[in-house]
């Protein structure tokens, strides 16, 4: 699914909770109008409300004004003597701020925002959240941890507009190249950007279960605004699958300018005996990629 089809599904599921949250509240009320008192009260309301709300446009009622609020009153007293909850005469609108409409003050809504962030992130199932740029502890960063930081932070703030379209994060297990993947992850999901974080093992499934016609779960990662793959290097080499959609993937990503990250323990030379010369070439073109080596000790021991 591209992006527009996603917003516009998005805003369409927004539409159907808050016309759901309407028609409940309609259906309470016209159960409670069966009640005659309640029914006149309701209908002298209606009618002095519509009223007063007219006469604000032109001179406000103050006399109008009062009588609404003495009927809200009325209204009031009838529900608590009858123990009925005063809160269901309205919708119950997921977003109180916006009522469920997306949009608050001509701007996007937290809500749908926050919608549009979920659906957009093809995260693997074994991830629930992104880790900020905000979490890092300069106090507990050597320097080119924090060199590295700020040049991926530069790169985000520019995309879409960048010229390195493969970034390689090496280094030793624990010396925090995953930490990195998500911020970039987080960062660029709140620019709205499709993303598709995987593991290497689960990049080599999707590619597997592809291979056989089970799974069409690759076409995301060719697709996705900017791909991640992480830890490179720790999936098994298939026969026919491993190297051969590997090298696809990158590719087709170059040829239509879609970022890829990719995070390993391997040092490009390492890759360069692992895969193939065609994957190396790809990932160590200076032209289209960079290459971020990390050197610390595994922070995960300290």
């Amino acid at each position: 699914m591209d992006k527009q089809k996603m917003i516009a599904s998005i805003k369409q599921s927004f539409m159907l909770k808050r016309f759901r949250a309407e028609e409940e509240c309609d259906e309470f009320i016209t159960s409670l109008r069966k009640n005659p008192e309640f029914d006149s009260l309701y209908s002298e309301y209606n009618e002095k409300n519509l009223k007063y709300i007219k006469s604000k446009y032109e001179r406000e009622d103050e006399c109008l004004k009062s009588e609404v609020e003495f009927l809200k009153s009325k209204i009031s007293k009838f529900l608590t003597e009858n123990n009925i909850d005063r809160s269901r005469l309205y919708p119950k609108y997921d977003c109180k701020i916006c009522q469920d409409t997306g949009v608050h003050n001509g701007m996007i809504c937290d809500c749908l925002a926050q919608a549009l962030s979920q659906k957009m992130s093809l995260k693997s199932s074994s991830q629930t959240e992104f880790k900020s740029f905000d979490d890092c502890i300069e106090s507990k960063m050597e320097a080119e941890d924090i060199k590295a930081r700020d040049w991926l932070k530069l790169w985000c703030s520019r995309y879409p507009n960048v010229t390195k379209c493969n970034v390689n994060i090496l280094g030793l297990t624990g010396c925090g190249k995953t930490f990195l993947l998500e911020c970039v992850a987080n960062e660029l999901l709140n620019k709205g950007a499709v993303i598709c974080y995987k593991t290497a093992f689960e990049l080599n499934e999707s590619a597997r279960l592809y291979h056989i016609g089970k799974s069409y779960e690759l076409i995301d990662c060719i697709k996705a605004d900017v791909l991640i793959i992480d830890d490179l290097g720790t999936e098994p080499i298939l026969k026919n699958v491993t190297k051969e959609y590997l090298y696809n993937l990158i590719n087709q990503r170059q040829i239509h300018n879609r970022p890829t990250f990719i995070s390993s323990n391997l040092s490009l030379d390492n890759i360069l005996s692992r895969y193939d010369e065609r994957i190396f070439s790809r990932l160590a073109n200076k032209n289209l990629s960079i290459t971020i080596e990390l050197r610390s000790a595994d922070k995960r021991i300290k």
